[in-house]
């Protein structure tokens, strides 16, 4: 039985009258400020663009998320192909991504290069369900193996999240909406060429729904974060970059009480504390070299309260080192290495444990052509606790045909790799209600590859558009998996998973865009058959971008989610519709709403826990 660890639809058929207005697209510039909109940072360590990476990845700006209004990271990747993500109900429950079909401790997570995964949860996977956008400047869904540059945890991909560096001096947000919803948040920002330091606060507050369907009493939610984040130049050839982040919520949670041990209505409460802490050295020479040494440390604190007594506590920790850099060999080939240190530790359930672990790791990217890249390289993980691996990855990508007046392109890119996950400390150390360790616990290895097709006509102008289609195989060896009735935890023999991932965008009319998603999964245990729970084999988005005059920006979203095996019993298929709108007074002043969930649609995204109905919310952003 895999526990419930959620996970929503990767498929959404998504119609969104979108478009960005004056107003809306001067906000857009200032916050990406001098980086392109496609490109990528987490494949290397260093960025390039988009269309020179080998792995499938999509891109979300921060222009993306202020036009679709996400108010949480969680609903930004949602939307993206080939990523499920499962949320325990609403506002406050569990929330974790799984890509390909995989777990949610095989989906990497990090921001501004820290790894979050959680140590002391289960699977040692993310919970999204506190990760607000008020900061976010970028987000990178790289689907497939990723263990060449990111290690262990990396078999689906990884999802990298990168905080703003710039911005106005004074920005801001407030809205509020249906249940008694507030969220609000507030950025400072000053630097020169030489320095910078950005500061932001947000928080939201709202009564909720009852996370277990059909219940009777609200479950509340509020949280509130903040992070720091600085740097400077210490002359010509290096700079420092520092940051700290922390949020702390509280949120309303449903359980099993006694006399029947169903999911019903508790008093019961979950509070979450994060913390992160960062620095980073980087240094230049000669033009052909480029190093960066990082330490990063993060901590998840989590207790649970029932009437004012404490029935769970957990906490998990990482501490890690790492340098990386990056050699022009040629004009034509870069060697990029690198090495990595780091140690975690669990306090939860039984489990009071720690683990050592180091990498070193190589890629060679070389372009032979003008219209082609190639990159392959390797990697050595050595725990103290278990066995270590070696990983390997292959990528290219070759330009067919190239048109840079008319912004034609046509392209195929293609990337075989392995994975490798140890059990985590949970995993090796449970032994709560009769549950005993399994000493033959094998860790999870991993091969993949995917093939796909990009094609471009005419660039962004109107008429032109873009294809993405990209098929996919990956098998799982071992899989863990948790199992009652087995009395713990369990190797799957085999998992396979299969797909196909569409993106394609329209530009019909200066004021009119379209959009749509689609993919495909079919996750499976290679032996039984059996489909893995929360992976819809279908899902998609249709959307549609309108803009009627210059300050008005209109969206509807309508997303489809297909029918998805779940315990106690199967999710069935979805379709919900969401509306938004959004006019510029000024440059600086933007009004905007949205109806989430327009049609009132009842539907169930983990089995058991209840969805807000429809929901709308109004409010202002300010830019001074």
């Amino acid at each position: 039985m895999t526990r419930p660890n959620a996970c929503v639809p990767p498929v959404t058929l998504y119609t969104s009258l979108l478009a960005l207005s004056g107003a809306a697209a001067q906000e857009s510039a200032v916050q990406t400020g001098n980086r392109q909109p496609d490109q990528v940072y987490a494949y290397g360590l260093k960025e390039r663009a988009g269309d020179d990476v080998g792995s499938a990845v999509t891109v979300i700006t921060s222009a993306d998320i202020i036009a679709q209004q996400y108010p949480f990271v969680a609903d930004a990747v949602k939307d993206s192909p080939g990523v499920a993500l499962a949320r325990n109900g609403a506002l406050g429950g569990f929330a974790s991504a799984r890509l390909r079909g995989g777990t949610s401790g095989q989906t990497l997570v990090v921001i501004d290069g820290i790894v979050v995964n959680d140590p002391s949860a289960p699977q040692g996977g993310y919970n999204f369900a506190n990760l607000n956008v008020a900061d976010i400047d970028q987000i990178e869904i790289l689907r497939g193996p990723q263990s060449l540059n990111w290690g262990a945890d990396a078999i689906g991909g990884v999802i990298s999240i990168r905080t703003r560096d710039d911005g106005p001096p004074v920005s801001g947000y407030a809205e509020a909406g249906s249940r008694g919803t507030v969220r609000g948040g507030a950025s400072l920002f000053g630097g020169d060429s030489g320095a910078f330091i950005r500061a932001t606060v947000s928080g939201v507050t709202s009564d909720g729904v009852s996370h277990a369907a059909g219940g009777a009493e609200k479950d509340g939610y509020r949280s509130i974060a903040g992070s720091l984040t600085g740097g400077a130049a210490l002359g010509a050839n290096a700079d420092l970059r520092v940051l700290a982040r922390i949020s702390d919520s509280r949120s309303d949670i449903d359980g099993f009480p006694p006399p029947f041990f169903s999911f019903s209505d508790t008093a019961e409460t979950e509070d979450t504390t994060d913390y992160a802490i960062a620095a980073r050295l980087a240094h230049r020479s000669a033009g052909r070299y480029e190093g960066a040494l990082s330490v990063n440390y993060n901590k998840v604190d989590r207790s649970n309260h029932d009437l004012g007594v404490e029935t769970f506590a957990a906490a998990g920790d990482r501490l890690s080192a790492n340098y990386w850099g990056s050699l022009q060999l040629s004009s034509s080939v870069n060697l990029e290495a690198g090495a990595e240190a780091e140690r975690t530790s669990a306090t939860v359930s039984g489990v009071d444990d720690s683990a050592n672990a180091g990498a070193v790791f190589a890629m060679i990217e070389a372009a032979p052509f003008d219209n082609l890249i190639l990159s392959a390289g390797a990697r050595r993980d050595e725990f103290s606790n278990f066995q270590g691996a070696t990983t390997s990855r292959v990528t290219g990508v070759w330009t067919v045909y190239k048109n840079e007046m008319r912004g034609d392109a046509a392209r195929f890119r293609a990337s075989w790799g392995e994975g490798f996950r140890a059990p985590t400390l949970f995993e090796l150390n449970f032994d709560q209600f009769g549950v005993l360790p399994n000493p033959d616990l094998r860790p999870e290895r991993a091969r993949g590859f995917d093939v796909g097709v990009d094609y471009q006509l005419n660039g962004s102008r109107p008429g032109g558009g873009r294809l993405r289609a990209t098929y996919f195989h990956q098998r799982v060896k071992d899989q863990i998996d948790f199992d009652f009735v087995g009395n713990g935890y369990f190797n799957i023999d085999r998992v396979n998973s299969d797909g196909v991932e569409v993106e394609a965008s329209w530009a019909a009319a200066s004021f009119l865009t379209t959009r749509v998603v689609y993919t495909y999964v079919d996750a499976h245990d290679a032996i039984t058959g059996a489909p893995i729970l929360r992976i819809p084999k279908h899902g998609g988005s249709a959307s549609l971008s309108l803009t009627p005059v210059d300050p008005l920006l209109l969206s509807a979203t309508l997303t489809f989610n297909g029918r998805e095996a779940d315990l106690p019993a199967p999710n069935e298929s979805f379709v919900r519709l969401d509306l938004r709108a959004a006019y510029s007074l000024s440059d600086r002043l933007t009004l905007y709403g949205r109806v989430e969930n327009a049609t009132d649609k009842v539907y169930q995204d983990v089995s058991g826990y209840g969805e807000p109905g429809v929901s709308a919310f109004a409010g202002v952003r300010i830019n001074l």
